[in-house]
């Protein structure tokens, strides 16, 4: 899934689209659903990571559905490490 965020003539957004078709095949901020778009900080292994004025999300990146969270946004992930910018870069360990 190929994720793009940004602002256009509606206000800020974030899309999940299908790279083998173009279509977009879910966007937020969703209004029915009450979700609002996350400031978007990275993706890893069909995860990706943001911040909303409530915290910090995780979503599954099919289909935009929370997942599990790390209750941080990192910038930077790989199997075995998020770097956060928190009061300076810190280091997680992730699970995989």
């Amino acid at each position: 899934m190929l994720i793009c965020d940004g602002m256009g003539a509606a206000g800020y957004g974030v899309y999940g689209v299908e790279p083998s078709t173009g279509k977009v095949a879910w966007q937020l901020p969703d209004t029915q659903a009450d979700r609002i778009a996350p400031k978007i900080t990275t993706a890893w292994r069909g995860r990706v990571y943001g911040t909303t004025p409530n915290g910090a999300i995780a979503l599954d990146a099919r289909t935009s559905k929370d997942v599990p969270s790390p209750h941080v946004a990192p910038l930077l992930v790989n199997e075995s490490t998020g770097i956060v910018l928190n009061d300076g870069l810190v280091a997680y360990p992730t699970s995989g």
